[in-house]
């Protein structure tokens, strides 16, 4: 696997041109070669990413009829209501906050109720937001998740007005205020479709209801796929499909730890509850990484159709037999991952303050090669809070976020620069 015919497909198939700075990090001079506080709020100009408090960006996507990158950016703690979409021009790193709170601002407006102590309240805020996705109609999706005894939501925001509501969520609304037009589930089952009679169903032999999905998710414009991990206990692992209209559940692929399957077919992952954080949607498959398991990171995809389940990549040092795919270099799965064409950005196993260790993951050969930094702001390390963002259309360059930054890292050069902070 080469990034130099990578480079050739994906310049010839994309339909738009991207623009971004004309930054070389070989050579010193440019201030977007340094990670340096004292640039906080000056490369790009609007609100910074970094306000004080905790801050970590998760996994986006770039428009390329904007020349845009949008990502969420959670700027609280977990239980909050402080998270918003930022929409950041690849050209300038210019920030716009689409929607959500920042801390002393709104942007766009949830869906208003009356909770059980008789008092307004507002739904949908994007605290601790993970992902977001092009929806249909030119609306943005994204995937709230305030940790486990929480709900997961889906949340549809209109990009011009900032304004929030349902797609999904993984149970009913937490209020003991059920009836009435006022009442926020009552909102959801009328306006949304979601209550208790369409939540995602799993177990063997029982019914078990409102499953709590890992903090990912993607869509084709028709439906969201999550993946289940077997939470709670029980309920079967796999993939599920939700209409984007709102409405019920239905099983892809699903299996048990014990290898019986449901659903689709294929090999199966043996841990009682996978981790995933990272995931893409492409050639009508979901692709995801998890770890660590027994037999090392995986790299494995569900045929959207069919629900076949395949191990696209697995270095699996202690079972030889298990390897799939060429290379001696772990693929990553705690830091999101990034897709260029036919081509997976994940972050190794060892990333930390010590080291910055890129792993691309070939996604029709399973072959994964070591990537490095050899130039720019990304060389000095990561950090746990590193994640790869999103991949750049056309390019050979991906969006990282570290430190408080957004950066450019080409995957060819090794080059890196700050895109925006």
């Amino acid at each position: 696997m080469t990034f130099i015919g990578l480079c050739l497909s994906v310049l010839v198939s994309s339909a738009h041109a991207l623009t971004l700075p004309s930054t070389s990090c070989t050579k010193a001079g440019d201030k977007r070669c340094t990670i340096d506080s004292a640039n906080l709020g000056k490369i790009g100009s609007g609100l910074p990413f970094d306000l004080g408090g905790y801050t970590r960006i998760g996994s986006g996507f770039v428009d390329p009829a904007e020349n845009a990158v949008y990502v969420p950016v959670e700027q609280g703690s977990q239980e909050d209501r402080q998270g918003a979409i930022y929409k950041v021009d690849l050209a300038t790193g210019n920030r716009t906050i689409i929607s959500g709170y920042d801390g002393e601002e709104w942007h766009g407006n949830g869906v208003d109720y009356i909770d059980s102590n008789g008092a307004k309240s507002t739904a949908y805020d994007l605290g601790r937001v993970e992902v977001v996705r092009p929806g249909p109609s030119g609306s943005l999706l994204a995937l709230v998740d305030k940790g486990l005894s929480h709900r997961t939501e889906i949340i549809r925001i209109d990009r011009k007005t900032g304004d929030r509501t349902l797609v999904w969520a993984s149970k009913v609304f937490d209020d003991s205020a059920r009836e009435g037009p006022t009442s926020i589930r009552t909102i959801e089952a009328q306006r949304f479709n979601v209550s208790s009679a369409t939540l995602c169903e799993g177990g063997q032999g029982q019914r078990m209801v409102g499953l709590k999905p890992s903090e990912t998710f993607e869509t084709d414009g028709k439906n969201i796929y999550l993946f289940m991990p077997n939470q709670p206990s029980g309920s079967g692992i796999g993939l599920i499909s939700v209409p984007l209209t709102g409405g019920k559940c239905t099983w892809v692929s699903q299996y048990w730890p014990d290898g019986t399957s449901t659903a689709g077919s294929g090999p199966t992952i043996n841990t009682l509850s996978p981790l995933v954080f990272a995931s893409a949607l492409t050639e009508g498959k979901f692709f995801a990484a998890t770890g660590p398991n027994p037999g090392g990171n995986i790299l494995f995809s569900v045929d959207l159709a069919t629900g076949q389940r395949a191990t696209v990549s697995a270095l699996s040092e202690n079972n030889p037999a298990r390897r799939k795919g060429e290379g001696d270099s772990p693929l990553g799965f705690r830091h999101r991952m990034g897709l260029i064409d036919d081509t997976l950005l994940t972050l190794g196993v060892d990333s930390n303050d010590d080291a910055f260790d890129p792993v691309a993951v070939d996604i029709h050969n399973g072959e994964r090669l070591a990537l490095e930094a050899r130039s720019g702001t990304l060389k000095i390390g990561a950090d746990q809070f590193i994640n790869v963002v999103a991949g750049i259309p056309g390019t050979v360059k991906f969006v990282i976020y570290f430190k408080g930054a957004l950066h450019i890292y080409d995957a060819e050069t090794g080059d890196s620069y700050v895109l925006s902070q």
